[in-house]
């Protein structure tokens, strides 16, 4: 049984991505000096980590939930806002395990070019990928989910106004 110490530095607070090692998600605890940090056991020699964010724009039943979320929110005013850039996170690693495994991954800033992490480690690593990009389909959702709930607040501006003017 082989044992993985995992280190992750740089996650920012408002972007969590899922990370996986062999396609399981891991719980990292975070540290007194706020990276997080997880221990994995394994017996394979090799291990993939797999590094992903999902936007809630892009699940199955995505406007359903925008729909619930507007309405609860006593329409929007309690709502937290979309990520207004859409940036998601890709990347994946074969490590090649030795009788030491301490790995650290370093989480550059969020922009679409360059490394989206860094990794430390004395292990053997291939990259396959490591990409920070924007999703364009979700900054389109997003876009036509601010410019509907804009036409609603609209509509019920005027329909107060004009109820308010009935009444007068």
């Amino acid at each position: 049984m082989r044992n993985v110490k995992l280190k992750f530095v740089g996650i920012n607070s408002n972007f969590r991505p899922v990370i996986k090692v062999d396609g399981q998600i891991i719980k990292a605890k975070k540290n007194e000096f706020g990276s997080y940090e997880a221990d994995y056991n394994t017996d394979n020699d090799n291990i993939e980590i797999s590094i992903e964010r999902n936007l809630e724009l892009n699940a199955k039943l995505w406007w359903l939930y925008v729909i619930i979320s507007f309405i609860i929110s006593i329409f929007g005013l309690f709502e937290p806002p979309y990520d207004k850039k859409c940036i998601v996170i890709d990347c994946k690693f074969n490590v090649k395990l030795n009788d030491t495994n301490e790995i650290k991954l370093k989480f550059n800033t969020m922009n679409s070019q360059g490394k989206a992490v860094e990794i430390e480690t004395q292990n053997q690593v291939d990259e396959i990928k490591n990409e920070y990009y924007v999703d364009k389909k979700a900054k389109t959702k997003r876009n036509i989910i601010t410019l509907i709930k804009i036409l609603i607040w609209l509509v019920l501006i005027i329909g107060i106004i004009f109820f308010i003017s009935e009444k007068i």
